[in-house]
């Protein structure tokens, strides 16, 4: 019996995507897309059973639920489904959140379409699939999960909150070009720039440009 996918995240293009990848195995099927997580929650409960096997799941959702908060509840109201978090954003101590949450495993979504294809077989057969820098014990139906900690779910919502220019402008300044170079790159001008720069820093409550690098580099942007 084929393994049965359901896939969240904002992103329709990176949606469809999977979706296509998925359809060429003969051993998956996507049961359902889904863009939110209020969209999810409302076709798990009209479901009479578990509809899938395994949730491909981002973390970065619209609100109100971002896939982090998602997890316990998921764990709790259909303990069949299999979690497999796939996301952009890896630092450390959410890559542990979402162990400690219920999920079944994470994955970068930068690695290979075959890496992907194997941790989705490996979540199915009842494998965990995290860094080998965690130590992760197997998950049972009735183990208790963590509801994930108010740091890192603040963390989720202040990174939902930039723009797909502001998390432009954070990659550039991760490359180490000043505001005026930046304003050439993107034919911004340079008090556009600046400006934006300012909005960054106050959304993600950061201070100072080094500080803003190694926000960036710990979460993925």
């Amino acid at each position: 019996m084929p393994c049965r996918l359901l896939l969240v995240d904002d992103h329709p293009v990176l949606t469809r995507g999977l979706a296509t990848l998925l359809s060429q195995e003969p051993d998956l099927v996507v049961s359902g897309q889904f863009a939110s997580g209020e969209a999810l929650l409302k076709f798990l409960e009209a479901s009479p059973a578990t509809p899938a096997d395994v949730l491909l799941l981002d973390l970065r959702l619209p609100p109100p639920h971002d896939g982090l908060s998602l997890l316990p509840r998921l764990r709790r109201s259909w303990p069949a489904l299999k979690v497999l978090v796939f996301s952009s954003a890896t630092s450390p101590t959410l890559v542990s959140q979402v162990a400690a949450a219920g999920a079944h495993g994470f994955l970068d979504k930068a690695v290979e379409a075959s890496a992907l294809l194997a941790a989705i077989r490996a979540v199915y057969t009842e494998q965990l699939v995290f860094p080998a820098r965690l130590r992760v014990r197997p998950l049972t139906p009735t183990q208790p999960v963590a509801e994930p900690g108010q740091q890192a779910a603040d963390v989720l919502l202040r990174l939902h909150q930039l723009s797909a220019r502001e998390r432009e402008i954070v990659g550039l300044i991760r490359e180490g070009l000043s505001t005026r170079d930046i304003a050439a790159r993107l034919s911004l001008a340079e008090f556009t720039v600046g400006t934006h720069r300012r909005n960054i820093m106050q959304k993600l409550g950061v201070h100072g440009v080094a500080m803003l690098v190694r926000f960036a580099h710990e979460h993925g942007l």
